[in-house]
């Protein structure tokens, strides 16, 4: 990490929050971006440089919070967060006080979930794995007072969950995909769901390797979004039922994979992220893949962000966290895995090229999201644990903006 010790900024403003001891190292580095509060003040500490994250924790009373969302539930213009409990109950907290309200009790059975307007009403409707999605009461009620009402779409447990409309006809598809590892053994299926009138949905089935990740994005740029696994594309030709979704290696991957899509050297071309998700005490590594001129092409060229990481980096997000105009990555490791647990933004230097790591906690978070909370212009993350002593919903709130930063 470059950083220069000297060049350290120190932000006071009323606080009155509970003295906490500040815990500025990590491995011989400053933690930069958390708060630290003592009677009365609050301190950002932050090296030049870097990137200003402000610490919150929302809430600590959903148990086991697998699933987390950032959508504008209530149509304000500001995002909110949305989480989901493993056996319940499905909440979101409405910005900017964080006031709880419940959408279900239960009955998904996911890690993963998504926000999109499934009926086409004009507000954000929930999918959870399970296989259901849950539709707002806007516009004709307030979210937080009316109870959202179930759709169920297959009895159909998932990890991975992503929306989209695969196949241009206006309304939202569903991809999924179960994992493999703890006895599941049902990662070697994409499934796709086709949203057709009258809340039916017409499924179809892809194999693929065993293992579990996913994440959609146009590879081959020809307008509609392909299906992405470690090591994987699917090719969409337009028909979700009946058309080949022909697979394109890209490279020789770890089988249990986080994956994104986003253009990492600014050439126009979507690259994939990847990251080692499963199982702790195993070590591989964190890369991108940049795509060829030709994204059908096996042997795409990697490119390092980090080696050794262990096997529990279920969290990752592709964003420009420092406004500079290129894509940054940021990690998550489970609290599972060797001590520290990490919550990491590596800052995208050289088109790629290089990478600066910033460390934003040590007590780790099982699937991070980055969204624009707040509203004011950068990119922001959530998070919290899936399970052990320590699972707050936790927000890390990027100040740049506030402070006219771009790095």
């Amino acid at each position: 990490m470059k950083t220069t010790a000297a060049m350290v900024s120190i932000l006071v403003g009323l606080a009155g929050a509970s003295p906490v001891a500040p815990s500025p190292l990590v491995h011989g580095q400053m933690v930069h971006g958390m708060e630290v509060n003592w009677p009365g003040i609050m301190v950002l500490i932050q090296y030049a440089g870097e990137i200003p994250f402000r610490h919150a924790m929302i809430d600590d009373s959903v148990k086991d919070p697998w699933a987390k969302i950032i959508a504008d539930i209530d149509g304000d213009g500001f995002p909110d967060i949305v989480i989901g409990g493993q056996a319940g109950p499905l909440v979101w907290y409405r910005y900017p006080h964080w006031t709880k309200a419940v959408i279900a009790d239960g009955g998904y059975k996911t890690v993963d979930g998504e926000a999109g307007d499934i009926d086409g009403d004009g507000d954000l409707d929930i999918v959870m794995g399970g296989l259901l999605w849950y539709e707002n009461p806007r516009p004709q009620a307030d979210p937080a007072k009316r109870p959202w009402k179930a759709h169920q779409i297959a009895d159909h447990g998932t990890h991975d969950l992503e929306l989209a409309d695969l196949d241009k006809d206006g309304d939202l598809d569903i991809v999924t995909r179960d994992q493999s590892d703890f006895g599941a053994n049902a990662g070697n299926k994409v499934h796709l769901w086709r949203q057709d009138k009258g809340d039916k949905w017409a499924h179809r089935i892809i194999e693929c390797p065993h293992g579990e990740g996913l994440a959609l994005g146009d590879i081959d740029r020809d307008g509609d979004p392909d299906v992405v696994i470690g090591g994987l594309w699917f090719e969409n030709d337009g028909s979700i039922v009946d058309g080949a979704w022909q697979p394109h290696k890209f490279c020789d991957w770890h089988r249990s994979a986080t994956v994104q899509v986003a253009d990492i050297n600014g050439d126009g071309r979507p690259d994939v992220i990847l990251s080692p998700s499963e199982l702790a005490g195993n070590w591989y590594r964190l890369s991108w893949f940049e795509a060829p001129g030709d994204p059908r092409q096996e042997n795409w060229t990697e490119h390092i962000i980090a080696d050794p990481v262990e096997c529990v980096i279920h969290g990752l997000a592709a964003a420009d966290f420092n406004g500079d105009g290129a894509i940054d990555a940021a990690m998550s490791e489970m609290h599972q895995g060797e001590d520290p647990d990490e919550v990491v933004v590596f800052i995208n230097r050289k088109g790629g090229a290089a990478w600066d790591k910033q460390v934003l906690s040590t007590k780790g978070s099982h699937y991070i999201r980055a969204g624009d909370i707040g509203s004011d212009g950068d990119m922001d993350l959530i998070g919290a644990n899936w399970s052990g002593p320590y699972q707050p919903v936790e927000l890390w709130e990027n100040t740049s903006a506030a402070r006219g930063v771009s790095r």
